[in-house]
């Protein structure tokens, strides 16, 4: 190969230098084109799951890269839809939760414990599927109570189910999602109340908030009562300022005082039934006995007959109507309320009992219940902005100089009088040291100055007269001693 390179001509190199680049060329870019291009099959996989899909894929002969720290399988671009398709269309206890698929196979030598077990956990991992179909949850378990029922023997406990959350990054649950999914556990397992189910997340954290008789639950609760019932009250009075008033010139404030005591009522009456003849009330006739007796006495003439007599007794059971009324109010209902709105804007006391009446028109306020609705008016023109304060401390700004007319304080009066004292010595105290500092001409005697001295000064009173500019230099004039 060497004697036949040297023996070729240089145009004869340059051609098999440049056919071997455009071979190597057309091989990288054959190569380029037909290369797998990888694309996401499954992301975001804990794993449980990622070792139970790539065990899939490795059944399928489907070649796959794992990335992302093995919670993202990559496989061809070509093959993604299907394969995804083939399998999602096998029962995988994705999740660690199966459905209802269990019952797929029956055994016929299953023991009905083992049917309730299988049915428990079917329950709970088609419950887990359907809230991981929100869109904020990353994770999910749940967790079912049931208790053990027989022919003769009834449920001793209540069910209960708890369920853990992990949520996705930089994702919260709103209050009413948490009760959406207590309600859906609800409806979903027989025989569980809502306030039964308890929601954490991943950090231990409850989301759920439990019966108002939970010790835990009640004060939290309640303070959530609070807050949404002042919140509620506050945004009707400020929408009636607003419209009133105008944007941004109101604000209002509710605080409401909740009676949270479960008071039960049972009251019990008695009806009497009116009579038929007019007369007074009875009650009604339920039963009815009459008796009668013969009595035989002997007869005091003596002649042997005896004097007959007869008695009848009437027994009559009556039975009064009763009417049992019982009443329960739930805990919440407003004790008191207490309103503040606060108006940018002056107004007369007609004005403020204007909307005094309307705020309290609009939160419900009673005078018998004992509310109160305070309206408080500040002008927002008599507050003046803070003024920058003055570097050398001598200039007052003229919005800090009381008017005539205001009703000042007397000791700011005082004060304000001080500073302008202390102003005025301070400004005649630089006066007098400007022109004590200031040069001096002293009066010079003109038998003093010399012959062009005098000739200089002459012309320049000259040209001061004559109005000219004085073009001519100063000259030194000697004091006189005195």
């Amino acid at each position: 190969m060497t004697q036949w390179w040297q023996g070729l001509q240089r145009q004869a190199r340059v051609g098999v230098g440049i056919g071997l680049v455009l071979l190597l060329a057309a091989g990288l870019g054959t190569w380029w084109l037909w290369r797998p291009e990888p694309a996401v099959l499954f992301a975001d996989l804990g794993p449980q799951d990622a070792a139970l899909l790539a065990a899939e894929l490795d059944k399928a002969k489907v070649p796959y890269t794992v990335a992302a720290g093995g919670t993202t399988l990559l496989v061809d671009r070509a093959q993604v839809h299907a394969t995804r398709l083939k399998l999602m269309g096998k029962d995988l206890p994705l999740h660690g939760a199966v459905g209802f698929e269990l019952f797929n196979n029956a055994d016929f030598g299953m023991t009905e414990f083992a049917q309730k077990i299988n049915y428990q956990r079917a329950l709970q991992g088609e419950l887990t599927r359907t809230i991981l179909s929100f869109p904020e949850v990353r994770q999910a378990r749940v967790h079912l109570a049931l208790p053990e029922q027989g022919l003769f023997k009834p449920a001793s406990a209540v069910p209960k189910a708890a369920v853990t959350l992990a949520l996705r990054q930089n994702q919260a649950l709103r209050g009413e999602q948490v009760t959406g999914i207590q309600r859906l556990l609800a409806a979903a397992v027989p025989g569980l109340a809502a306030h039964e189910v308890t929601i954490v997340d991943d950090h231990g954290v409850a989301l759920s908030r439990g019966a108002a008789t939970d010790s835990a639950a009640g004060p939290a609760a309640s303070l959530d009562l609070k807050r949404d019932i002042e919140s509620y009250l506050s945004r009707k009075a400020g929408a009636v300022l607003e419209r009133a008033l105008g944007p941004g010139q109101a604000l209002a404030s509710v605080d409401a005082t909740l009676d949270m005591d479960q008071v039960r009522t049972t009251t019990e009456d008695v009806l009497p039934a009116p009579d038929g003849k007019g007369g007074p009330a009875t009650g009604v006739l339920v039963r009815e006995r009459e008796s009668t007796r013969d009595s035989a006495a002997p007869d005091g003439r003596g002649d042997g007959r005896s004097l007959r007599g007869s008695s009848m007794q009437r027994d009559a059971d009556y039975q009064a109507g009763r009417r049992l009324e019982q009443v329960v109010s739930q805990p919440g209902s407003v004790r008191r309320l207490h309103v503040v709105a606060v108006v940018r804007q002056a107004l007369s006391q007609v004005q403020q009992d204007q909307v005094r009446q309307l705020v309290g028109a609009a939160v419900g306020a009673s005078v018998e219940r004992g509310d109160t609705v305070l309206v408080q008016a500040f002008d927002a023109a008599a507050i003046a902005p803070p003024r920058t304060p003055d570097p050398a401390g001598l200039a007052l700004a003229a919005a800090d100089v009381p008017r005539s007319g205001d009703h000042a304080d007397p000791a700011v009066s005082m004060g304000w009088g001080a500073g302008v004292a202390v102003t005025a010595a301070a400004l005649l105290a630089s006066v007098l040291l400007w022109m004590r500092r200031r040069p001096t001409v002293a009066a010079v005697d003109p038998r003093d100055l010399t012959e062009p001295q005098r000739q200089l000064a002459l012309g320049q009173v000259r040209a001061w007269l004559a109005g000219e500019p004085a073009g001519a230099t100063a000259v030194a004039v000697p004091r006189s001693d005195p």
